[in-house]
């Protein structure tokens, strides 16, 4: 037997101790394949079930998200920290009081505010506005040298002023003076601390000390300006009450000049005084009349006493139609003149309640006096810069830098899960 037919004969043995399960595989194996060169495509190498191989990546590759996104922004922000200069912190604390205590005010309060005077919470923020405001910022340059002290040697590029990329003017003067110095109120005690950072302690110090000058001097402009406008109104009324009582002299003068008399009242009781006179003169020569006709009726001495009682009579109703009769009466004088005098006297109470109210006015205005109380004095932090906080700001950029780093990562993987 040669070897052609031992291996034919091998194969054939081996073929006929297959089993049904092998055949069938094999068969749909050739049909996959047959199907696969018909369509052109090639199928991958046949595996002997173990995994293929990784391929092997550098450090590169696989540390390259975290070098991107947290080595070079520490590595950066480090720098950036260890370059700029440092800023030193002066702090000072106020409160706006004044001696005024309204009645209204509760017991409570003002047992823990004081017995002399009262927090205003409305002045405060005013001051804390002012502090904060481009009027500042003008007095400030004018009498401080703040450009001076923005622009030193020791600051860097960054926080000094000028600086090469921004204009020198007051809007952007005013914005880096909003950086370098705040006022806050605190809500519970209504105390200001005003605090300003400079390249050198001295410097810090001196602009809080010129801000608590301004503040005081902006605190005595409220002073007297209130002091003016509330004795302004006072005055005002006393002004208008003397002008109203100068136009009723002025009419009763006149009134006087009128009729002739410095008091219709005056007038009129005298008057009332002549007819009760003749009125008792003429009840006199009546009775006399009355015995003469009782003794003898044709008594000569009648006729007189008869003519004298018509005179009295005559002379009662002349003096009452003085009294109250005609247009010049002494009823219609009467009643003008008590008009007027009413009218003076309501002008002169008007007069001295409108001066009772601008002596309150004065006083009130005196109670209500602001006044600025300094709480802790502006600090000189010489050994201590409070800028830069470099452990706290790398603390910050390490974390904002680490959870960038995995939402990356994440995003990464979810594309890498998804991709076709």
């Amino acid at each position: 037997m040669n070897e052609t037919s031992l291996t034919a004969t091998v194969q054939g043995s081996s073929t006929a101790n297959r089993r049904p399960e092998s055949t069938v595989a094999e068969s749909r194996s050739l049909v996959v394949e047959g199907e696969a060169t018909r369509l052109g495509t090639q199928l991958p190498p046949p595996t002997d079930g173990k995994e293929p191989a990784k391929p092997r990546t550098g450090f590169w590759a696989r540390y390259r998200l975290f070098i991107v996104s947290v080595g070079v922004p520490m590595l950066i922000g480090a720098g950036f920290l260890l370059f700029i200069s440092p800023r030193y912190g002066s702090t000072a604390t106020f409160i706006v009081r004044s001696i005024d205590r309204s009645a209204s005010q509760p017991a409570v309060q003002s047992v823990v505010q004081g017995a002399g005077a009262s927090i205003v919470s409305d002045e405060t923020y005013a001051v804390n506005a002012y502090l904060t405001s481009r009027d500042i910022v003008d007095v400030l340059v004018r009498n401080d040298n703040l450009l001076r002290i923005f622009s030193r040697t020791q600051g860097d590029v960054f926080f000094r002023y000028p600086t090469p990329w921004l204009p020198n003017n007051k809007e952007f003067l005013f914005r880096r003076f909003q950086w370098m110095a705040t006022a806050d109120v605190d809500l519970l005690t209504d105390l200001s601390t005003i605090e300003v950072n400079a390249f050198t302690p001295q410097d810090a110090q001196a602009l809080v000390r010129a801000m608590l000058n301004y503040a005081e001097a902006f605190v005595n402009r409220l002073n007297e300006r209130s002091y003016r406008s509330q004795l302004s109104v006072a005055d005002r009324f006393v002004t208008e009450a003397q002008e109203n009582l100068e136009a009723i002299e002025a009419e009763l003068k006149a009134f006087r000049n009128a009729s002739g008399s410095v008091d219709p009242n005056l007038v009129a009781l005298s008057k009332l005084n002549v007819i009760e006179g003749l009125s008792q003169q003429l009840a006199q020569i009546e009775a006399s009349i009355k015995q003469q006709r009782t003794l003898a009726s044709s008594s000569p001495t009648l006729a007189p006493l008869r003519a004298q009682a018509q005179s009295y009579r005559g002379e009662i109703d002349k003096e009452r139609l003085a009294i109250a009769g005609g247009p010049r009466s002494e009823a219609v004088k009467l009643q003008t003149y008590d008009q007027l005098t009413l009218r003076r006297d309501l002008a002169v109470k008007a007069l001295a309640e409108a001066e009772k109210q601008k002596a309150q006015a004065r006083l009130d205005a005196e109670r209500q006096h602001l006044y600025i109380q300094v709480v802790s004095q502006p600090s000189l932090a010489i050994d201590f810069a409070r800028y830069p906080r470099i452990t706290l700001d790398l603390l910050a950029l390490l974390g904002i830098c680490l959870a960038v780093c995995q939402v990356v990562r994440k995003l990464r993987d979810f594309a890498m899960e998804h991709r076709p």
